[in-house]
């Protein structure tokens, strides 16, 4: 069955579960009731009785049992006897069965206290409802004995059944139809979806899925909708990757080359061979960084899916320690540090990356200064540690401001476009932020990060 389309598999469930839910109802029906049947039972001989009373006086007078059969006729299914206390039958006629038993309904009779009690006795396998009701005729104590057998409450049941089966038989067959069409319409959104998937398999993905639904089926589609919008923008970040990594690369290569073969010709473009090699290692260290930081980046890349072992970070230690090794590049500039020591968790490795890639910024863009204040601050009673990263360099462009820590976007000092990029995924992969803020004086940038 598990391989048979979905509605077929929704419509057969609700078929089985229909069934047996009716299948058990018409087993416990007749027990359920039987209690039910035998009070009916008791009421019909009570009221089949009632003809025969006035006043608690059985008829009006002897001479109206002349009358007894006539009046017996309106009740078929209930027989009555009327006899005295001695036992002596005045009216009606006892079968063999009741024969038999009438030592024992007589006794029954005898010792009864109410006015009127109902009994019940088995009877060669078969059941006896009756009713011995005390009374008068003519001054003399009678007294009614009133009975039915059991085959009428089974007429009233197998009656009631067989119209209960038929009813249930009808409902079934008229709510399968409808519950086949609701499963198919259940099935046709997931269909829908099955074929935009393999759509999505087959690196068709540039047509949109349109779930117009909340419950459990929609938010699959719009889960799908996602992963199709997330690989339509890796495929075009791919696209843009590669056209970028050939235009980074090809002007260092060409470079290279040409130098190599000019000083194998005899010719130094440089003015001699230490010149023109110099030329070829530094364009072959630019080529290198940009190779690390695209692997890096890669590497960020699978490590934000990993989970990456944390460690206990002094972020003042950090800063202090980056500063030393980077301050040497231009010793004219003026640090000033302001660190409160806080101390957080997070990947050690990741967080040297990120401060050496903003100060090296720094560096580049710096006229005389460069400030770093580290404090704490509390965001919704959560705490934070703020960091300000400023330098006295020119404003950056207006229309880069927000487009600054996206992959390949440079400013007029900018290297490869990539440096920014990783700090944003770093921070990011941190459940932090950063930006950028021109200023009077300067360039500001902000890290906001929640110290766990």
């Amino acid at each position: 069955m598990k391989n048979s389309p979905l509605a077929f598999q929704i419509w057969s469930i609700f078929v089985i579960i229909t069934i047996g839910i009716s299948t058990l109802f018409m087993l416990l029906v007749p027990w359920a009731l039987r209690d039910f049947f035998t009070q009916h039972t008791y009421a019909t001989i009570r009221e089949a009785q009632s003809i025969y009373i006035n006043n608690g006086k059985m008829l009006k007078d002897i001479h109206d049992i002349a009358e007894w059969d006539q009046i017996q006729q309106q009740y078929q299914t209930v027989k009555h006897i009327l006899f005295l206390q001695d036992g002596q039958v005045l009216a009606g006629s006892t079968s063999l069965l009741i024969f038999n038993n009438y030592n024992f309904i007589l006794e029954e009779a005898r010792v009864q206290q109410a006015a009127a009690q109902q009994y019940v006795r088995t009877i060669d396998g078969e059941k006896m409802y009756y009713i011995i009701r005390q009374g008068e005729l003519a001054g003399f104590p009678v007294y009614l004995f009133s009975y039915t057998w059991e085959a009428y409450q089974n007429d009233l049941v197998e009656n009631l059944f067989s119209q209960l089966l038929w009813l249930i038989a009808i409902i079934l067959l008229v709510s399968w139809i409808p519950s086949f069409l609701m499963a198919r319409y259940i099935t046709k959104p997931i269909i829908k979806m099955e074929n935009h998937v393999r759509d999505i398999a087959n690196r068709n993905w540039y047509e949109s899925i349109d779930v117009d639904r909340d419950d459990e089926i929609g938010k699959l589609g719009q889960s799908i909708e996602r992963m199709r919008k997330q690989l339509v923008e890796q495929e075009d970040m791919q696209r843009s990757f590669l056209q970028h990594i050939s235009h980074e690369l090809k002007t260092p290569v060409m470079v290279i080359r040409s130098y190599a073969q000019a000083i194998a010709d005899g010719i130094f473009p440089k003015g001699g061979l230490e010149g023109s090699i110099e030329v070829i290692d530094k364009e072959a260290a630019r080529m290198e960084k940009r190779v690390k930081d695209l692997l890096y980046l890669t590497k960020l890349d699978f490590f934000m899916t990993k989970r990456v072992a944390e460690e206990t970070i002094r972020i003042a230690d950090l800063i202090e320690n980056i500063v030393e090794l980077l301050r040497w590049q231009r010793q004219e500039l003026n640090w000033q540090l302001d660190l409160e020591e806080i101390e957080f968790k997070g990947s050690l490795e990741q967080w040297k990356v990120v401060m050496e890639n903003l100060l090296d910024n720094q560096i580049r863009y710096a006229d005389t200064i460069i400030v770093i204040r580290v404090s704490q601050r509390l965001i919704n009673k959560q705490p934070y540690m703020f960091i300000r990263i400023f330098n006295d360099g020119p404003p950056l462009e207006e229309d880069l401001i927000d487009r600054l820590f996206e992959e390949y976007q440079q400013g007029f000092k900018g290297q490869f476009g990539l440096g920014l990029a990783i700090v944003r995924e770093i921070v990011g992969h941190h459940s932090g932020r950063i930006w950028v803020n021109n200023e009077e004086e300067g360039v500001a940038f902000y890290l906001e990060i929640p110290i766990i």
